[in-house]
């Protein structure tokens, strides 16, 4: 299937022939397509890790804080 395409059109298959520049700009969609694609599915992959350390972070800053709180308050005592 170098430069035709099969399309369905309103009930019928027409085959379309691509100028080398349709052609070209058909092979860009086609990859760029398939790079979406993956990196879509390593980014859900990777949400979950990156959830889990600001997560971890907020809870280790909130920790800090209330240390330091808790130090004030024992030092105005």
């Amino acid at each position: 299937m170098a430069n035709k395409e099969t399309v369905k059109q309103e009930e019928k298959i027409v085959e379309v022939e691509y100028t080398p520049e349709q052609q070209n700009f058909h092979t860009h969609i086609q990859s760029l397509t398939r790079k979406i694609n993956q990196h879509q599915f390593e980014i859900d992959e990777l949400m979950p890790s990156l959830k889990t350390y600001q997560q971890a972070l907020t809870q280790s800053m909130k920790s800090q804080s209330d240390d330091i709180l808790e130090e004030n308050t024992n030092d105005n005592n």
